[in-house]
């Protein structure tokens, strides 16, 4: 397997961990709205810190794809 090949499928995979993420991200968001009223305040506070150590992850994974790609610019 080729260079090229290596890295295309670093990106397609963690294009799918990007997903996932964003998948988790938007529901956790969504569980927060919706029991904002009746979820204790700890949930709270747990669910909006791993909100936002989620969130990076998605712009971390987003930077290094996109660095990968460039990277395949130059091969």
């Amino acid at each position: 397997m080729g260079k090229i090949d290596k890295q295309k499928e670093l990106i397609g995979y963690l294009k799918v961990v990007f997903s996932i993420l964003v998948a988790v991200d938007l529901s956790l968001v969504a569980w927060v709205f919706k029991h904002t009223n009746d979820a204790p305040v700890y949930y709270l506070y747990a669910s909006a810190i791993i909100v936002v150590l989620i969130t990076g992850g998605i712009i971390g994974i987003n930077r290094f794809i996109l660095a990968k790609i460039d990277e395949l610019e130059d091969m």
